[in-house]
Order: structure tokens, then C-alpha cells, then sequence
């Protein structure tokens, strides 16, 4: 219910799942020294590309892993300069959390077209930058839970094709070992489904 009177009111800006009918495979929290590599193999062997929504901070810890990403065909949206809870900032913070994202994007060559808060918070402010700025807020219509999981099962129990939907836009985070373990039967049996990957940046 909240979902659809915020889709209808912030069209412009927001979207919660994708325009075509393919899925979307979206990663939060990185780019990560460990996982992220690991993710990045996992994706090449399926032939799948997917959007990193990365973090400002962890960006300029290791720059490397963001060009990589770019190397490997892969889309490259924002986080957030930090990865804090909306209700810990105060409007200051928030602008200057998002002047900083937006500096750290134009600095590796980043085209900021899509951003996604941390934890997915939205407030005011949030809402009328990105309007201001043209920045498309892309949330998720499919929570993989998997920084919750403890085993690579679990998360291969909980995504499976039975449960996706048309356009959904899949949750992913590539700070999380278990993503990486498990992303490679995930995606082989997504395959074998007959489903197809698209890539949000290019929709």
C-alpha cells in the first residue's frame, strides 16, 4: 500500500522495480576487498551483469575494485558517501553525505544517474536532491535477506525462480561471503529457468 502511493506520487524519481521484463541483479555496500572480486567471477561465468551501488567511502579505499567493476561490463550507481541510518543525520549530514557522493562519483567518472540510501530510507531532503539533481532513486522489489543467512543454502532456498516476479530488482550485498558462495547456483538455476538479467543503469 505504501509502496504503490509512493510509486504513484514520486514516479518521476523512484522506481521499484525494473521497465522490461527481465530481472535485476543489484549489489549494496561495496565495492569490499574479498567478496566483490569473488561476486565479479561468479557473474562472468553465467555471463550476467548486474549494478554495484557502491559506497563513497569504500570507493576511495580501493579504487582499483571500482575500475575493475567497469572493466568487467558492469553498471556502477551510488550508496551514499557513508552507510548510515537516515535517523542518525540531520539535514546537514544528509546534504553533505550527498554533495560527497556526488564528488566522489564525477572523480572515478561515475555518471550519477541512480542512487540508493542505505537501508533504503528515504526522507525529504533525500528525495527533493535527487529531484533537483535528476537522480533516480532505485530501490529493490526483492529482498534476498542475505546478510541475514548463515549458509549459502539458505540463501539458495529463499531465491529461487518459483519466487521472482517480472522485473524484479534483486537485493544482493557484495560485503557478504555467503553472496559469493551461493551466487553462482543461484544464477545457474535462474538459467536454466529461462530467465533473463538485465542491467538497471541501461534500462
Amino acid at each position: 500500500m505504501i509502496k504503490a502511493m509512493l510509486r504513484k506520487l514520486l514516479s518521476p524519481v523512484l522506481r521499484y522495480r525494473g521497465d522490461a521484463p527481465d530481472l535485476y541483479l543489484s549489489f549494496d555496500d561495496g565495492p569490499h576487498p574479498v567478496v566483490t572480486p569473488q561476486v565479479l567471477d561468479a557473474l562472468d561465468q553465467a555471463g550476467v551483469k548486474a549494478t554495484f551501488f557502491m559506497i563513497g567511502q569504500e570507493m576511495e579505499r580501493h579504487p582499483a575494485l571500482v575500475t575493475e567493476v567497469r572493466a568487467r561490463g558492469h553498471a556502477i550507481a551510488m550508496h551514499g558517501f557513508t552507510h548510515r541510518h537516515c535517523s542518525d543525520m540531520g539535514w546537514r549530514e544528509q546534504l553533505d553525505d550527498l554533495r560527497r557522493m556526488r564528488a566522489v562519483a564525477a572523480r572515478f567518472g561515475v555518471r550519477l544517474r541512480s542512487y540508493r540510501p542505505a537501508y533504503g530510507e528515504l526522507s525529504v531532503l533525500r528525495i527533493g536532491w535527487c529531484l533537483l539533481n535528476r537522480v533516480k532513486i532505485v530501490m529493490w522489489s526483492f529482498e534476498t535477506r542475505d546478510s541475514f543467512v548463515q549458509q549459502a543454502a539458505e540463501l539458495e532456498a529463499r531465491v529461487t525462480p518459483q519466487a521472482l516476479t517480472d522485473g524484479d530488482i534483486l537485493l544482493f550485498h557484495d560485503d557478504t561471503p555467503v553472496t559469493a558462495q551461493a551466487l553462482p547456483r543461484l544464477l545457474d538455476n535462474a538459467r536454466a529457468a529461462g530467465l533473463r538479467f538485465g542491467v538497471l543503469e541501461t534500462v
